[in-house]
């Protein structure tokens, strides 16, 4: 198989949820740009929507579907569509995370801690294994979680000198916990998956520049990245279009940082 064909995702089936902002509508873009028919499936239909526009002007085939990760009925509603239309599901991303309710920081109240579990951790595993049922019954697929490079490493706190804020938040659990967590069900659900030919990979992106990141903050972080800048929004698409093509058809339980090579010392 020749190189642009090792890339192509054209005539595949993707699926992604929480594809409709930051890393994850530059996943929605790569998918789309490498030839794939996307559902994306996010809670808030107007963001979804602004979305799928840009990338249905663009020549691509989108189609939004509301899907809450906390209600167990509207992920299966989700899986259950889309196998409905397409009959298989080739490649799926999750790329949905909540934030806690309540308070943020060390103490954390355990009823938005629940929730954010609940969502980024339970959700996570039940839509993918559903997902990961139907890729079993056609013996092939990509499942691509996103971790985070805080699932590998600690906290620097230097990075929030200037942001009390930030560095509040970025003390929260649930994050470290679920992020982590991921990392490591990586490697178990590759075990499993591997036998019926579905591969089972994770991304662990750094920080990413955007309107809403403060100055102060990608200065200090930057300073801790080898090469001294925070992602930007075509960063991901590369990684993303190699684990969901056949161009990395022998890899399975990864968990590779795009960080600029924050976690390499």
């Amino acid at each position: 198989m020749k190189i642009p064909d090792l890339f192509s995702l054209k005539g595949k089936i993707a699926l992604i949820t929480g594809g409709e902002r930051m890393y994850g509508k530059s996943c929605s873009v790569a998918l789309t740009e490498a030839g794939a028919k996307l559902y994306m499936a996010c809670p808030f239909l107007d963001a979804a929507e602004e979305t799928a526009n840009e990338l249905r002007t663009a020549g691509s085939e989108v189609e939004v579907v509301q899907y809450f990760q906390d209600d167990a009925a509207s992920i299966r509603r989700l899986v259950e569509h889309v196998v409905e239309k397409e009959n298989r599901i080739d490649v799926f991303i999750n790329a949905c995370r909540v934030i806690p309710k309540g308070k943020t920081g060390w103490f954390q109240e355990g009823d938005g801690l629940d929730w954010s579990v609940k969502v980024n951790s339970a959700g996570m595993l039940y839509v993918t294994t559903l997902v990961g049922k139907q890729m079993i019954a056609q013996r092939s697929g990509s499942i691509i979680s996103f971790a985070s490079m805080m699932g590998l490493v600690g906290i620097e706190k230097h990075n929030y000198d200037g942001e009390p804020a930030m560095a509040e938040s970025a003390f929260s659990h649930d994050y470290a916990l679920n992020k982590s967590g991921i990392i490591a069900w990586t490697r178990h659900a590759a075990s499993y998956y591997g036998r019926f030919g579905v591969r089972v990979n994770t991304v662990c992106p750094g920080g990413v520049q955007s309107d809403r990141t403060p100055a102060q903050f990608m200065e200090n972080y930057a300073k801790h990245t080898q090469l001294n800048r925070l992602a930007n929004n075509d960063d991901i698409k590369g990684p993303i279009v190699f684990l969901a093509s056949d161009a990395s058809a022998y890899l399975t339980g990864l968990s590779i940082p795009v960080d600029g090579g924050y976690t390499c010392i």
